[in-house]
């Protein structure tokens, strides 16, 4: 049970750090990364708050990952509907970056940190994010890598966005460029036997041996 509950608060965690994260991205305003920029068009056009509006985009990708059985566990579920709430709490508290070096150096923190707190929830072992589940389902599916899965994903939310109005900037570059290093960079970091001691949830291996159960079965 002791683990049990120290693991929820990795994954709270993670889902604060990254919600808190991506509204630095958002006040930076240099333009969002794919995904992102699809949730700022829904958000436009229907009137929707932030945090809705990635809520609804969310469960939409927990639906196609479970169409596509790329895995679904109860951290896929909850974590659109916090994260919504967490969204909608810390943005109208975060002031908007002004000055393009402080935007892009604000962007680039923030998508890094980010990316820690994904790691994080990732750790925890409640299960797969939507975003990751849809790859994995696809590239089974399909036979293709993983990398390959991904990149077509992010061009064609890329696209989606900018067809429903959202625009562009040299932060969706920066996001695209540091997503995936800055997430496989924490995700080894956090393989360390000494920062799961400090956390009290075992060893790496037993790390990695209750991740993927939990990914499978649930908590």
């Amino acid at each position: 049970m002791n683990q049990l509950v120290t693991r929820a608060a990795v994954f709270v965690l993670g889902l604060v750090i990254s919600c808190t994260a991506y509204c630095v991205t958002v006040r930076a305003n240099i333009g969002l990364g794919p995904l992102f920029l699809v949730q700022a068009a829904l958000e436009q056009q229907l009137g929707l708050s932030a945090g809705t509006a990635a809520t609804l985009i969310g469960l939409l990708l927990v639906a196609l990952s479970a169409l596509v059985q790329g895995g679904v566990g109860i951290g896929t579920v909850v974590a659109p509907v916090l994260g919504g709430v967490i969204i909608d709490f810390a943005l109208p508290l975060i002031p908007t970056v002004q000055g393009r070096a402080l935007q892009v150096a604000s962007c680039s923190l923030a998508t890094a940190t980010m990316m820690l707190g994904g790691a994080l929830i990732a750790q925890a072992g409640f299960g797969v994010g939507g975003m990751d589940g849809v790859m994995r389902g696809l590239s089974c599916r399909s036979g293709l890598q993983l990398g390959h899965v991904r990149i077509g994903m992010e061009a064609a939310l890329l696209l989606l966005g900018l067809w429903l109005g959202s625009t562009a900037g040299i932060g969706t570059l920066i996001t695209a460029l540091l997503v995936g290093h800055c997430y496989q960079f924490w995700l080894h970091l956090l393989s360390k036997q000494t920062v799961w001691q400090v956390v009290g949830l075992g060893t790496p291996s037993e790390v990695a041996t209750q991740t993927q159960s939990k990914q499978t079965t649930g908590p």
